[in-house]
């Protein structure tokens, strides 16, 4: 078997995705990459993606379904990668769109560059004509990467990676709500020798009404804390501990946007102990980025005005 006929497994949970399961599946079809397996992960959806999922495998002998009680998009994607025949995986989200050239790229620069693991670029909510190939590509040593990945160099979602199956092993994601990709890449990009970053889109990343992403605070959202936590506690590293105080701005920002000071007090006690415990080292330090010296320098004036301002900053920007 050649190196242009490995077999990737795709693996794609599923929770209530009726509304985007065709145009994901679409998407997948049109790939230029022709040798790939499909695992659908139903985590006990309610509407009707159970029925459109065994219809869809019916007819196509690549795809498959496995059924699972709903514990959240991590153990879904633990089944798949449980599941998988393939030397090669990668992640899809059922929300979400890939271009044609999704797993030729991914498994194009990861065999050129001898690399474990290849990651590439994506946008947020276009749904068509954002594909941009390039051959521009960084190779990364194991550390490097996680440096990298510490900064939000490298982007937290398991989405638009392809992984040698033999670099995972073992691994497995965590059972958090949040952040369980984040735990998991940091723990395989440890073990990989080499990891590439190619800076084409080939994803685009699509935002839905009541995800994570766009939803009001909750406990839940703490899930990302403990993830870079752990982290730090393995890594004791600046990097570490930059990913941790922004984290802990995240969440603030977060509750501070909902106005749910009163609601969560512990959780946002918790996170303004850590931006107090760090504002200063953050500010002064070199190889903190420039977002992160301002978010620490503003703290001063106290965590509400800091998240106005970089509010009205974002929204100027956008603009």
């Amino acid at each position: 078997m050649s190196k242009n006929d490995d077999l990737i497994s795709v693996v794609v949970p599923v929770y209530n995705g009726e509304a985007t399961i065709e145009r994901c599946i679409e998407g997948i079809k049109a790939q230029v990459y022709d040798n790939y397996e499909v695992i659908f992960v139903n985590d006990g959806s309610t509407d009707n993606s159970a029925k459109i999922l065994e219809e869809i495998c019916s007819k196509n002998k690549k795809y498959s379904v496995i059924k699972t009680k709903n514990a959240g998009a991590g153990p879904a994607r633990n089944v798949g990668i449980e599941r998988a025949k393939g030397e090669y995986i990668c992640f899809i989200d059922i929300d979400d769109i890939v271009s044609p050239n999704y797993l030729k790229q991914l498994h194009k620069v990861l065999v050129d560059n001898d690399a474990d693991i290849s990651c590439a670029d994506y946008t947020r909510n276009r749904k068509n004509d954002f594909e941009n190939l390039t051959n521009d590509s960084t190779v990364l040593n194991s550390q490097e990467a996680v440096d990298s990945l510490l900064k939000m160099g490298i982007k937290n979602g398991v989405a638009v990676k392809l992984f040698k199956k033999s670099t995972i092993g073992n691994i497995r994601m965590p059972y958090y709500t949040v952040a369980e990709d984040l735990f998991f890449n940091y723990q395989v990009f440890k073990r990989a020798k080499k990891v590439v970053i190619n800076h084409s889109t080939i994803y685009s990343y699509v935002a839905t009404r009541g995800s994570l992403s766009t939803a009001h605070f909750s406990k839940k959202r703490m899930g990302s804390l403990e993830a870079v936590k752990r982290i730090h506690e393995a890594e004791n590293s600046f990097y570490s501990k930059a990913r941790l105080f922004m984290e802990a701005y995240f969440i603030c920002e977060s509750i501070i946007l909902a106005k749910a000071e009163n609601d969560y007090p512990s959780e946002y006690c918790e996170v303004l102990e850590i931006l107090e415990a760090n504002r200063k080292e953050i500010s002064s330090d070199k190889r903190s980025t420039k977002r992160q010296k301002l978010i620490a320098r503003l703290l001063k004036f106290g965590p509400k005005k800091t998240v106005r301002f970089m509010n009205i900053k974002r929204t100027v920007k956008i603009k």
